[in-house]
């Protein structure tokens, strides 16, 4: 998925609107390419497809991963120290229906 969260912070009334105007998707002005999608629009597509979670890559996270849209959106990245900064690796394990994040320990 090439598409990012809708980031609270980015929110305002003219992103406000494109989401409105588009199911819940806007041009990604932070990256210049792809698009954000909002909290709604996760919703429909889990929905729709009888999921429970989204489980997403290729974004740096700080903590070596990051929970978005209400719980429902998780973002792994799982190499650390990326391009020589200071973040942290993790991994995401399902089993027996749930989801466990997992920080990995890489000093």
């Amino acid at each position: 998925m090439w598409n990012d969260p809708v980031r609270p912070k980015a929110l305002n009334d003219k992103l406000a609107m494109e989401l409105l105007a588009n199911e819940g998707f806007a041009v990604n002005t932070r990256r210049g390419t792809a698009h954000v999608f909002s909290v709604e629009a996760l919703e429909r597509f889990l929905k729709a497809n009888q999921l429970t979670h989204f489980v997403r890559a290729h974004e740096v996270a700080q903590a070596g991963f990051q929970v978005n849209q209400k719980g429902k959106l998780l973002t792994v990245f799982s190499s650390s120290k990326y391009c020589g900064g200071k973040n942290d690796a993790a991994c995401i394990m399902a089993d027996a229906g749930k989801l466990r994040v997992l920080r990995l320990d890489t000093t």
